[in-house]
């Protein structure tokens, strides 16, 4: 099912590339049967044979076969392997040649299905029973060629290469350390048209669960939860669904290690590490920020789920996340607006359901102190009551709980790339200095005035002025006089 709703996403964004081959066409409004069409009509078979891929008259005619009847080839077990074969010959030797790249990654996409109306078509004809073609024994990828090709300065072979690599990553064995090396190089882009380019073959690589742990432990979570953040409610709001369905997909992994009948220790392990890497990240706050103005319903529906299964875990640091960040509040106002009606989708009300009962089991007042403990293990700081006077005040004489880890946090996350939350950091070191006796020693002896002093030239403003404030908060004994 997860496969059928990535082959469907791909078909929906395909149409965002824009790019043109030769004079006239133009690939950003076709079907994958339409370019291989075009691009086919467009190559020059001598070059095949210059670059070493010597063709037979066989050969030709199955190209040719294949241009007509995709589908009746790939089912004859002779022919299809044929045909593969071939294709990842011309990939791996006509590599100067640019049409003939498009064409045999296209045609590999076809052969898997890809992008492909599955509603209306018969799944088992295409898709991921054909996988096995491009191996040397079932099991390993032929590859290189796939590898090469993410390297290739042009979008459309990119994309093609990345998605048809991805889908075979899915089920076979193959160099899935540089697939996800490039898709974290676009991710870490924020240039639109690039950062985006990875989410096809992102979304394809989360069907598989031994490919979501890779992708857990190499920080997928925390670029797409920068990503959601940058976006906003107001962004592109089939860009959030993607995103929010990705958050989801590695969800499960949680879910499923915690459904009762799934004991095994290394599932365990692995669920342990997923639920810490969606509260690093802080992707419980965003999705419970986006579920406040969802762009769209099947937005809702990916946070409902996805938030449903790390709270399986019933794992405290997470149910404090959601509970300090009005979730519950927010589940109460879905239920009182009738919104759940008018999803008509009974999974999603199982879900809600599910969240619900597990929130309202757990559910207590924190104080305002446990819920800045939370912001600070979940690493995303954000300004509100929990950063002012008042709350230091009141508050400092708690941090030194458990040797002072939360300090420790505090100061660790005054070096975040992230803008918003090094200046809240700051903030908070500062406060902490003034209203903890003996702060200012404790902040320099854990390192604290080393680490923010060369801050006090850094390029962003903003965070130039709290570290400047900070500086002064730990070197002068009276800071309240100098404001």
């Amino acid at each position: 099912q997860l496969y059928f709703v990535c082959v469907c996403n791909m078909k929906s964004t395909s149409v965002a590339l824009t790019h043109k081959v030769g004079k006239h066409l133009d690939l950003s409004s076709m079907e994958k049967s339409e370019i291989s069409k075009n691009l086919y009509g467009q190559i020059q078979w001598e070059e095949i044979l210059r670059s070493g891929v010597f063709l037979q008259h066989r050969d030709h005619q199955l190209l040719e076969k294949s241009q007509v009847s995709l589908d009746v080839v790939i089912d004859n077990s002779t022919d299809s392997k044929e045909l593969s074969s071939m294709l990842i010959k011309i990939a791996e030797n006509c590599t100067s040649n640019l049409t003939v790249q498009q064409y045999a990654f296209t045609r590999i996409e076809e052969i898997l299905g890809i992008g492909m109306d599955l509603s209306s078509a018969d799944a088992d004809a295409f898709g991921l029973k054909h996988a096995h073609l491009f191996t040397t024994d079932g099991i390993h990828l032929m590859d290189n060629c796939f590898v090469r090709a993410l390297l290739s300065s042009d979008i459309y072979l990119q994309r093609s290469a990345s998605l048809g690599f991805a889908c075979l990553l899915t089920v076979c064995e193959g160099n899935i350390g540089s697939l996800i090396n490039w898709i974290l190089s676009k991710l870490q882009n924020t240039s639109n048209g690039v950062w985006d380019m990875a989410l096809p073959a992102l979304s394809m690589l989360t069907r598989s669960q031994s490919s979501r742990r890779k992708l857990v432990d190499a920080g997928v979570v925390s670029h797409v939860v920068v990503i959601l953040r940058r976006l906003g409610a107001n962004g592109n709001a089939q860009q959030i669904y993607e995103l929010c369905f990705i958050l989801w997909a590695m969800s499960l992994g949680a879910a499923v290690a915690n459904n009762g009948n799934n004991s095994n220790s290394n599932s365990m392990a692995s669920a342990d590490a997923d639920v810490k890497a969606f509260l690093s990240a802080g992707a419980v706050q965003t999705l419970v920020d986006l579920l406040v103005s969802p762009p769209t319903r099947k937005v809702s529906r990916m946070i409902i789920s996805a938030l449903r299964n790390l709270s399986v875990t019933e794992n405290d640091d997470v149910l404090s996340e959601m509970l300090a960040s009005g979730l519950l509040k927010q589940m109460d106002s879905i239920q009182a607006s009738n919104m759940l009606k008018q999803f008509n989708d009974q999974e999603v009300e199982t879900d809600f359901k599910s969240l619900y009962e597990v929130l309202m089991k757990n559910f207590r007042e924190l104080s305002t102190f446990e819920r800045w403990a939370t912001e600070v293990k979940s690493g995303n700081l954000r300004w509100g009551i929990l950063h002012t006077e008042k709350f230091w005040k009141e508050n400092a004489k708690f941090v030194d709980a458990d040797n002072f880890s939360l300090l420790k946090s505090l100061i660790a996350l005054t070096q975040s790339p992230d803008t918003a939350i090094a200046c809240v950091a700051l903030f908070d070191v500062g406060e902490f200095t003034r209203f903890y006796p003996n702060g200012r020693a404790l902040v320099s002896k854990m390192g604290g005035k080393d680490a923010i002093m060369p801050m006090l030239t850094h390029k962003d403003d903003e965070i130039q002025r709290q570290a400047l404030q900070c500086i002064s908060k730990i070197m002068v004994t009276n800071w309240e006089f100098l404001r």
